[in-house]
């Protein structure tokens, strides 16, 4: 997922600041150049790392220091101090990393450190672990498994089956900005294609999984044929509830098509229901009224009796 950086903010690291200016445990927002910086220390450690979340572009000097690690305060994707690393998701992306150097009552932070090995495919070390690793849907909890078990040191065969022809990509931006028309489709992709060929996994389209043979260690797939597997992950994820009469003037979201098929849709219409009021149906409302759409959302809301 691209995103525009935001503008820097704070002082310049790389000039240097006082010690005095940071203490133990503070989030500091800085800038190298025109790189958003973010500078921390815990005891006599410098940490310096970028300011921005890779997943939304949240601000991580607003977040939350855990031992050597922050927390993102938008969707607590959390960072590796030390080395930039995403550790959990929703972050999929590594931020930079610089080094921090003390002279005196002063510190500066010098050089960007080169990306970590451990974006790559680890050769380094052998797993004991299955023969292969099969996953059932290619949404971001089975793209960041299929990114973690290369970079855990996995080495066997990892396949991703998803029957949706764009998979992986960033599903938020299908009811956000990307609806609203302010994100370009070049954002919605989580990693480049040779992401994937880099890291030796496979990615099936197009083609559905319609049973599970456990006992034989085997998947069905919608054209009859079968696929084995030595693990199996479930990452389907969920679809929206589909009402029992259908016509072409009613749209579900849940794929980069179906985003599609309503912003073809909106630029005709001037007024739209929208069924459900969850993050999705009300993320949906704004986007649309962004388009300048007349939105009227429904939902069934429980009121509790108090009397």
């Amino acid at each position: 997922m691209s995103e525009q950086a935001p503008a820097v903010t704070g002082p310049d690291l790389a000039a240097g600041i006082a010690v005095a200016g940071v203490s133990e445990g503070r989030l500091l927002a800085g800038h190298v150049g025109e790189e958003a910086v973010l500078l921390t220390r815990r005891g006599n450690e410098w940490f310096a790392i970028g300011a921005v979340c890779s997943h939304y572009n949240g601000p991580l000097p607003e977040g939350l220091m855990v031992g050597d690690t922050v927390r993102c305060p938008w969707h607590h994707a959390c960072f590796s101090l030390r080395t930039g690393q995403a550790l959990r998701p929703p972050a999929l992306n590594d931020v930079p990393c610089w080094e921090v150097e003390q002279k005196g009552e002063m510190v500066f932070v010098r050089g960007k450190r080169p990306r970590s090995g451990a974006q790559l495919v680890s050769r380094s070390s052998a797993l004991r672990s299955p023969e292969s690793v099969v996953i059932v849907g290619a949404g971001a909890a089975g793209n960041s498994a299929a990114e973690t078990l290369r970079r855990e040191g996995y080495q066997g065969p990892i396949t991703l089956f998803d029957p949706d022809p764009d998979a992986p990509y960033d599903r938020p931006n299908l009811s956000k900005d990307y609806l609203a028309g302010s994100a370009p489709e070049d954002w919605i992709p989580l990693h480049p294609p040779d992401f994937y060929a880099e890291r030796d996994i496979h990615i099936v389209r197009n083609l559905r999984v319609a049973g599970l043979d456990p006992g034989q260690h085997r998947i069905r797939l919608d054209d009859g044929s079968t696929y084995p597997y030595g693990a199996l992950l479930l990452a389907t994820g969920a679809t929206p509830v589909r009402l029992p009469q259908g016509n072409s003037s009613i749209l579900y979201l849940r794929t980069l098509r179906d985003s599609k098929a309503i912003i073809a849709a909106s630029a005709s219409a001037r007024r739209v229901i929208i069924l459900g009021a969850s993050f999705i149906g009300l993320e949906v409302a704004a986007s649309l009224r962004a388009r300048k759409l007349e939105v009227h959302v429904v939902a069934r809301i429980v009121v509790p009796w108090s009397g």
